[in-house]
């Protein structure tokens, strides 16, 4: 067995360090001017020692626009995942059970629509949103979600479920299972993990997206980061107010995304088995 040089394990380390800073530094910038004054924040040289004000956050949960945004928020991104989840699962389940040129091409023709640019979605929905009446309705901005959700979840899924032996699925039929109980008994339990890891990535991407929400609702279903361009006022931008929103839009991800690493980590390490 190699052991690895010093110089390469603190070269590994050194660059871990430098990455993790790169990548923390825009969000404790973001949380400094959020209880920062506008005096502050504008200061040259920036300051690193003020007194904190937490007069944006209060500003921010003051305003009932952005507390209806809030619950448009967990509305839109927990009934996706549900949605995505309802279709990508019994979708998985079949894809399993194809073999050959047919099973690589289904998945291929999913990648792609994942792959598809947002902006090519956007008018055709509109068009057709607007036809039916459901601009500016929860279900209409799921509906849209799901186009990037279930492939997210079928693709993350389906070599979790390769992995799987065949012969628990052979038993279940053999003690007379249905496929559905055989789904739901069996191989649901083995795909918690994955399942939880791609229900996570599916919540960020409803919780984050912004263009759909943007142009797919009016006043109703106002989401979260199109609330965040009201506080770009005529008279001037409250940047403390756009800076606490912000951080109450990414704190919420990450917070959930820490506390349920471990399922997540161990569902992306499965996702990477070769079915």
């Amino acid at each position: 067995m190699r052991v690895r040089p010093r110089s390469v394990t603190f070269g590994l380390y050194a660059f871990g360090l430098v990455w993790a800073i790169v990548i923390i530094a825009p969000f404790l910038w973001l949380v400094l001017l959020s209880i920062k004054t506008r005096l502050d924040a504008f200061a040259n040289p920036p300051k690193l020692f003020f007194t904190p004000t937490f007069e944006a956050y209060f500003g921010v949960f003051g305003d009932s626009a952005f507390l209806h945004a809030i619950k448009n928020s967990i509305i839109v991104s927990v009934g996706a995942v549900l949605l995505s989840l309802l279709v990508a699962i019994p979708a998985t389940y079949g894809l399993r059970n194809l073999r050959g040129p047919i099973r690589k091409n289904s998945l291929l023709a999913i990648l792609l629509i994942r792959m598809v640019p947002g902006m090519v979605y956007l008018l055709p929905y509109f068009v057709v949103y607007n036809r039916l009446g459901v601009l500016d309705t929860h279900f209409g901005l799921m509906l849209v979600h799901m186009i990037f959700n279930v492939p997210l979840i079928i693709w993350m899924l389906t070599p979790i479920w390769s992995s799987i032996p065949r012969e628990l699925t052979e038993a279940a039929k053999i003690d007379g299972a249905t496929p559905w109980e055989t789904l739901i008994l069996v191989d649901l339990p083995l795909l918690k993990g994955g399942i939880l890891a791609s229900s996570i990535l599916a919540f960020i991407f409803s919780w984050n997206e912004f263009l759909f929400a943007l142009i797919l609702t009016r006043s109703e279903v106002v989401t979260l980061p199109v609330a965040i361009v009201n506080f770009l006022a005529f008279e001037g931008t409250e940047w403390g107010k756009i800076a606490a929103a912000s951080v109450f839009i990414v704190g919420p991800a990450v917070a959930f995304g820490f506390l349920v690493r471990r399922y997540m980590i161990s569902g992306l390490a499965s996702g990477s088995v070769k079915g």
